[in-house]
């Protein structure tokens, strides 16, 4: 009798935690405009740990939402490295999918110059943490060489 009560309570916490109000983490979705601002750490293919750096974009942005949880989007801003001498643009274009309220993944064509130019294709996601702040994770191949790159890092939205 205990063990089938401890069941039951159980399984009603697991359907109790799935059917949680995720409506805090959602932006403000009528606004196609958006800046964001994204710090990680650069991990390139080559073994050398100079090749490893921090990174920093600002990104204005435009988003066309397809349908609730697909959108078509633009963005561009200044790329900085952790010298001073190490910064450029980037800009990019791709598409998002909101798997849930607090979960997106996308893929984008990126063309990213700071020390050097690359164009990269991409596979993203990030995690919403607050509405301002996810945790995110870039997967890049360069378009014309065998260069790849992950970027984990912290992404702010504005």
């Amino acid at each position: 009798m205990v063990k089938s009560l401890v069941i039951a309570m159980a399984s009603s916490l697991v359907f109790s935690a799935q059917a949680a109000d995720w409506s805090f983490l959602q932006i403000e979705s009528d606004n196609p405009l958006y800046i964001k601002s994204y710090s990680g750490v650069l991990l390139g293919n080559q073994s050398h740990l100079g090749d490893n750096f921090d990174l920093w974009l600002i990104n204005t942005g435009y988003q066309y939402p397809l349908q609730d949880d697909i959108s078509l989007y633009m963005e561009a801003g200044p790329a900085i490295g952790p010298q001073s001498g190490q910064a450029g643009f980037n800009i990019s274009s791709g598409v998002r999918y909101r798997l849930s309220p607090s979960l997106n993944i996308g893929s984008q064509l990126k063309q990213l110059e700071v020390s050097k130019a690359s164009t990269l294709v991409e596979l993203n996601s990030s995690l919403l943490v607050t509405p301002s702040l996810a945790i995110t994770a870039n997967y890049g191949l360069s378009a014309f060489n065998t260069e790849h790159f992950l970027t984990l890092g912290v992404g702010f939205n504005f």
